[in-house]
């Protein structure tokens, strides 16, 4: 791709025609050129931006669920520019987590830890006075059930039997 304007109004044209529900844009993100999709009526159609129309089409096939010739530039853009998760890029362009690490080492995308910041305190807290469960507490602050686990552990909290609470405690709704 050379950039000349009459190649991108080309290739943003290619992209109106295949995407009729979108209105597509070139806008700077961040300092970079980019190409913005979005949904003229449908709020849950994907908004998208990536640096270039090739790869902005193939995000928008793969999320629409067309087959989209896996290119690691796309993955690249999808983890990097949308902060999509390593598993939420697997489930979209449908190949295994492991395919998308191996794209991203690829393209020299490092990988974000997840939940990196996470207050242990507060995990610690919902579990034992809000009487969150491992799951509820993962949820809540986007960690894996096994980090909650871990961060219990750590922070000497007891864990409960796996289950239905003891009869003698109100339900974590009737404590509210």
């Amino acid at each position: 791709m050379t950039g000349e304007p009459g190649e991108l109004a080309a290739q943003l044209a290619a992209l109106r025609d295949a995407f009729p529900g979108y209105r597509f844009r070139q806008r700077n993100i961040q300092s970079a050129a980019c190409y913005l999709a979005e949904a003229r009526c449908d709020a849950d159609a994907p908004l998208a931006a990536a640096r270039s129309p090739e790869i902005l089409a193939d995000m928008l096939a793969a999320a629409a669920g067309r087959p989209v010739r896996l290119r690691p530039a796309a993955v690249a853009a999808a983890y990097r520019d949308r902060l999509m998760t390593v598993k939420q890029c697997a489930a979209m362009f449908g190949v295994s987590r492991t395919t998308i690490m191996k794209f991203l080492a690829a393209e020299g995308v490092a990988l974000r830890r997840p939940a990196g910041g996470v207050d242990e305190a507060a995990v610690a807290t919902a579990y034992r006075d809000e009487r969150l469960s491992l799951h509820g507490c993962a949820a809540r602050f986007g960690i894996s059930q096994r980090r909650v686990a871990a961060v219990l552990e750590r922070h000497g909290v007891p864990r409960r039997p796996v289950g239905r609470p003891p009869q003698g405690l109100p339900p974590a709704s009737a404590a509210h």
